[in-house]
């Protein structure tokens, strides 16, 4: 029997990174999605996330052993031929001297060979699998280690052309994969998932096609960069592969039947989201229009035949022909004509009275100024000269009272919620966290009656989201103040992101402190450093060291810590070369262990070590 089986996964909480938001949930989503709705099997599947139940008896704990031995024990034990596997990652992934790595949940930014995975070794494993179709999905974060000028994607995507494996990456090397908490996912797990239920995903091209269109879509409405996914098939035959069961077709089918939201069999017609749109547009045209759009050429204008009988396009639309009962109503037409005046008539009547009413102070005081202007004028004009008619105070009047109506309202008119709304978007172009706060303060001026309003609060929301990302972003490179100065922009409009923002900043204020301690602790272990003394480099560890997983600044205190193991390495071997062999591992035991210089250092002192007894025996 034919099987469907998936890898699945998502890292939140790393040991010695910081932590992510929601790369678990997009694991998990994924996972919920292939064996709920796309009828995969669940014993074939396998969920690795921070909280994941054990299976096949093994912990499911995402560190590089379990990783690696899950996935060898699934392509080897449980898969066969004619199977379809899907591989999904969330999580930071790293590049290193030019190669991709996957960071497990205990990878370590100092060790990045020794510690992450690497993706040429995932996708060979994968490769040996007996199954007819592999499909690998990684969504890699961009790590704070990652040094400026790398890019990360362009060895998995060399390798995955190689090795004739199809794989999506969730953005191009020169852009970043991005989480928000306006969705709880990432950006690019939403449109996946988006696609996958809305039927237009059943081929690789389908799935490129839909995510290419819906991916920076989905940025551009909340308002963050970029972000657009890549695609590697080859050979370009292969794109035609179905990669969901029949199943999942099936249920796809009834779900579009309940909303009414999708065409089913969109995909095999050829359509995608744009053609669809057009070709709707293009029925709607009457059928000269529609016959001149299609051949390129411009037709006349032809007079539509009436067709009693219905539409050609199966009778749907609204008619717009005479109905042959009508054509002969004359008097009815005559009636209806006479009735459209006196309405027309007694509507304008009102219409007046309304304004008068309205107005009716205005009219009143003037009324009572008239016979005085009249006096006044009649006293202070000067004698006219002849041939000049004389104007009379009531053709005077009128134009007094014109200039008087906006003196005595004094009131600009206010602008429309239509006004409102689009003005606070555009206070968003910069977008930093006070543009999003002012287009909140901008949008509560909305009254809750009306029609706007539930829009409007809709945006609200997400705009909030929006700062409490920024926040976030902040925090995760380091910068608490930053992170508190965007937090404490956020508007109390609602009230469980408010307070979510207010736990957040008691957090970074309590990190910021830790932080400064962290800061004067590196200075000082720099402070220890003596060139060419390997001892001064080891007190200089010792003290980083005190620097704990999940503190400020422990990825850059991991990354001294290597850098100096190494140094102390290098001091060493010179030793060595020297002849110097009892320094040299004096020198080499140095080196801590959890290093990448460790074991090298261990390997030169057992040589060392040989070549003093031998020295003693001779």
């Amino acid at each position: 029997m034919k099987h469907h089986a998936c890898i699945a996964i998502g890292i939140n909480q790393y040991q010695l990174l910081q932590p992510l938001s929601y790369a678990q949930e997009d694991a998990e989503a994924v996972y919920t999605f292939l064996v709920e709705e796309a009828g995969f099997s669940r014993d074939e599947c396998l969920l690795m996330t921070d909280s994941s139940p054990s299976l096949w008896g093994n912990s499911t704990y995402p560190n590089r052993e379990n990783i690696l031995k899950l996935t060898e024990n699934l392509c080897a034990e449980h898969l066969q031929q004619g199977d379809l596997l899907w591989c999904f990652f969330s999580g930071y992934g790293v590049s290193h001297e030019g190669k991709d790595y996957l960071m497990p949940v205990d990878g370590n930014p100092a060790d990045i060979q020794g510690t992450g995975i690497p993706v040429e070794l995932l996708l060979n494993t994968l490769k040996k699998a007996p199954t007819e179709t592999v499909l690998v999905l990684v969504d890699m974060n961009r790590s704070q280690i990652v040094k400026a000028g790398e890019t990360i994607g362009v060895e998995t995507a060399e390798l995955a052309r190689n090795l004739e494996i199809p794989t999506m990456l969730s953005c191009r090397p020169n852009q970043v994969s991005r989480e928000t908490s306006a969705l709880r996912q990432g950006f690019f797990t939403t449109a996946l998932l988006e696609g996958l239920r809305s039927g237009q995903c059943k081929t690789l091209k389908g799935l490129d096609r839909f995510l290419t269109d819906r991916l920076p879509e989905l940025c551009d409405h909340h308002l963050r960069p970029k972000q657009e996914p890549l695609m590697v098939v080859n050979p370009p035959g292969k794109a035609h592969l179905v990669i969901l069961p029949d199943l999942a077709l099936v249920a796809s089918a009834e779900v579009a039947g309940r909303n009414g939201s999708m065409t089913v069999g969109a995909e095999s017609n050829g359509f995608d989201r744009s053609l669809m749109g057009a070709t709707t547009a293009q029925m709607d045209l009457p059928t000269a229009t529609r016959n001149s759009q299609d051949t390129g050429t411009e037709k006349p204008t032809e007079v539509p035949v009436p067709n009693v009988a219905g539409s050609a396009d199966g009778g749907g639309d609204r008619p717009n022909l005479q109905k042959p009962e009508d054509l002969d109503n004359g008097a009815s037409d005559k009636s209806f004509l006479q009735q459209l005046i006196l309405w027309s008539g007694a509507t304008a009547a009102i219409l007046l009275l309304g304004v008068f009413f309205t107005n009716r102070s205005i009219f009143m005081a003037q009324q009572e100024v008239s016979p005085k202007l009249t006096a006044e004028n009649a006293q202070n004009r000067p004698p006219q000269k002849s041939g000049i008619k004389p104007i009379t105070p009531s053709a005077e009047v009128p134009r007094n009272q014109q200039q008087a109506v906006p003196v005595v309202t004094g009131k600009k008119p206010q602008p429309s919620s239509q006004q409102v709304w689009a003005e606070a978007k555009t206070l968003l172009k910069d977008g930093s966290a006070s543009s999003f706060n002012n287009a909140v303060r901008k949008a509560r001026s909305i009254a809750p009656t009306d029609p706007l309003y539930p829009q409007t609060q809709q945006d609200i929301e997400r705009w909030s989201l929006t700062i409490l990302d920024i926040a976030n972003g902040r925090a995760a490179k380091g910068d608490f103040l930053g992170a508190i100065g965007a937090a404490k922009l956020m508007p109390d409009a609602n009230k469980p992101i408010y307070n979510q923002s207010k736990e957040a900043i008691v957090q970074w204020q309590d990190l910021s402190k830790q932080q400064q301690l962290n800061v004067a602790l590196i200075s000082a272990a720099k402070t220890k450093i003596k060139r060419g003394e390997a001892s001064s480099y080891s007190k200089a560890i010792e003290q980083v060291n005190q620097i704990q997983a999940g503190e400020p600044l422990h990825t850059e205190a991991q990354r001294l810590s290597g850098e100096w193991s190494e140094t102390i390495l290098k001091i060493a071997q010179l030793r060595s070369s020297q002849g110097k062999l009892k320094d040299a591992v004096e020198a080499a035991s140095l080196v801590p262990s959890g290093t990448k210089s460790y074991k090298p250092a261990q390997k030169a002192i057992a040589e060392w070590k040989s070549k003093l007894k031998l020295q003693k025996k001779g």
